[in-house]
């Protein structure tokens, strides 16, 4: 079995032209490197030195094989480089795959962030709906999934976080000089809603029945970046996720707490047979960290 150390010995003598400014190159003893090369020598089972009076002049051998080992040293090196960068999560890829809204508000951020002080590592995030996003997971083919409406899957573990949600004005409102709002406050306007196939849209209409009021929709959207849109265009109130609201705080759209608070569900999805790599456990908990102020303590 060759050894790297035996390696880095002859390459030493090779490139100084003997023992002893190899050792010093090396920071060892002139008998270590004798050694090194001697065994260097009986494990390949050629002469790689000629000795006369003490000195070590290359056989053919030695420098046809130079060219090889400076290879070999430089690959080796460059894996152990790699590998500490791996370890302290400075190298690899990431796979990330999300819902449209998401991936034009906090996830840009989180991803930006992340990647500041990591030169070598890059990601991929990709955008669909939450069940092409829960298929993509099971099928291994992304690190990581956010999505809503995940409803389970035998190849997929998952945690749910609890997304703060707010009122969404504009200026104009009647209600925007109120400081929170609830459904009562609602009863009979016209609001900006989740399609009525989705989860939410029920929670509020189930919030709206509970305080006796009228839910009016007049648009129905798909997204709460859109839904924001509209409420600052006057278009009518609508109850989003805070993440989504806050990008468009300070830019003509005003929000407010909404009482009964409904939460919005977000799923963050995992492959369950794939483990998961020191990078992909570094960007969870980055991206935690960064969904903390959004979140229902």
């Amino acid at each position: 079995m060759i050894r790297l150390r035996q390696l880095e010995a002859f390459r030493a003598v090779m490139i100084t032209g003997g023992v002893t400014p190899a050792a010093n190159m090396l920071n060892v003893s002139q008998p270590a490197v004798s050694r090194l090369i001697s065994s260097l020598e009986q494990n390949m089972g050629i002469s790689l030195f000629e000795r006369q009076r003490g000195r070590l002049t290359p056989t053919y051998e030695a420098n046809f094989l130079l060219g090889e080992v400076e290879r070999a040293i430089v690959n080796l090196e460059h894996i152990s480089q790699l590998s500490d960068d791996i370890r302290n999560q400075k190298a690899g890829h990431l796979r990330i795959a999300c819902l449209p809204g998401f991936a034009t508000s906090l996830m840009p951020v989180v991803m930006s962030e992340f990647l500041a002080d990591r030169k070598d590592v890059t990601l991929t995030i990709q955008t669909r709906s939450s069940k092409r996003v829960r298929e993509w997971i099971a099928a291994q083919q992304f690190d990581i999934g956010v999505a809503d409406e995940f409803e389970g899957h035998s190849a997929v573990t998952h945690e749910s976080v609890d997304i703060r949600t707010v009122c969404a004005l504009s200026p104009q409102h009647p209600l925007a000089a109120q400081k929170s709002i609830t459904a009562k406050d609602l009863d009979g306007m016209p609001m900006i809603v989740q399609d009525k196939e989705n989860r939410f849209y029920h929670l509020l209409k189930d919030a709206f029945d509970d305080a006796g009021a009228e839910l009016v929709p007049r648009v129905e959207v798909r997204q709460f970046a859109t839904a924001c849109l509209l409420a600052k265009q006057g278009t009518g109130a609508a109850v989003v996720s805070s993440i989504d609201a806050a990008e468009y705080i300070g830019h003509g759209l005003i929000t407010r707490p909404f009482e009964p608070q409904i939460p919005f569900r977000l799923d963050i999805l995992y492959p369950k047979y794939h483990p998961r790599s020191l990078l992909l456990q570094d960007f969870i908990k980055h991206f935690r960290k960064r969904l903390e102020p959004f979140t229902i303590a």
